[in-house]
């Protein structure tokens, strides 16, 4: 038999031994969860659409030029939801991104065309963009509009947010141990999310081992990474803060 399987076994006997003695079986190790912090920032932030579609480089039926290619305009069609696209208009700004290198560029609504495709509902949107260095015709390329803008959103990191029976919820630390918070999502954008409803600008909460937790688990603070958009910072261990 496994030494494993041995130690369960004799666990309960031992319990059994150590109360015929009159003495307290030990008990079992309260769980600490390590975890990051994250103070709910309110500012504003972009509302935006995204579409994924390709580029076409006008005359590739002429002899390829290297140098001639690299400085043409392309005509990007991005196919937008019918409801998005009439809120477009010709010479709104589209930032185009690339996928094959990832390096992005600003072109501009030349034509929004009146047809619908009834599979998808949606209707394709012609941007002009110029060839920011590297390009080559008929790649995949992603389109990102602004629609508006949220004042005053507050957000805090996707993985603060998690699922849970009671829906999704943020766990807020008291002392030594965290708060389970009921969340309402707004939009997600760069690794953020909207809270619409469920914490206050300024309140802390967990961030990194935010998953691991329940209503009322005991934690202990770590030091936390530096912020890589901006808002507020992660908060840190005072005593292990440099």
């Amino acid at each position: 038999m496994h030494r494993s399987s041995i130690a369960r076994l004799l666990a309960p006997v031992a319990i059994v031994a150590l109360a015929a003695c009159g003495k307290e079986a030990p008990k079992p190790q309260e769980k600490i969860t390590p975890i990051t912090t994250y103070t709910v920032a309110a500012r504003d932030l972009p509302v935006t659409e995204t579409a994924v579609g390709a580029e076409t480089a006008v005359g590739l039926a002429q002899e390829f030029d290297p140098t001639r290619d690299i400085a043409r305009r392309y005509y990007v069609r991005l196919p937008f939801p019918i409801e998005i696209a009439r809120r477009l208009r010709p010479g709104q700004a589209i930032t185009v991104t690339n996928f094959s290198d990832n390096r992005s560029a600003t072109g501009y609504i030349r034509q929004i065309l009146p047809a619908l495709n009834t599979l998808t509902q949606t209707t394709e949107v012609i941007v002009e963009v110029r060839n920011p260095g590297a390009w080559r015709p008929a790649g995949s390329v992603r389109g990102e509009v602004v629609l508006g803008v949220r004042r005053n959103a507050l957000v805090v990191p996707e993985q603060a947010v998690v699922l849970r029976p009671a829906g999704s919820v943020a766990y807020v630390p008291e002392g030594e141990i965290v708060r389970e918070r009921v969340v309402t999502q707004g939009i997600r954008r760069n690794g953020e999310v909207e809270i619409v409803a469920g914490l206050k600008a300024g309140e802390v909460v967990a961030v990194d081992g935010a998953g691991l937790l329940s209503d009322g688990a005991r934690i202990k603070l770590r030091d936390a990474a530096p912020p890589d958009r901006g808002g507020a910072a992660p908060n840190m261990d005072p005593k292990t803060a440099p």
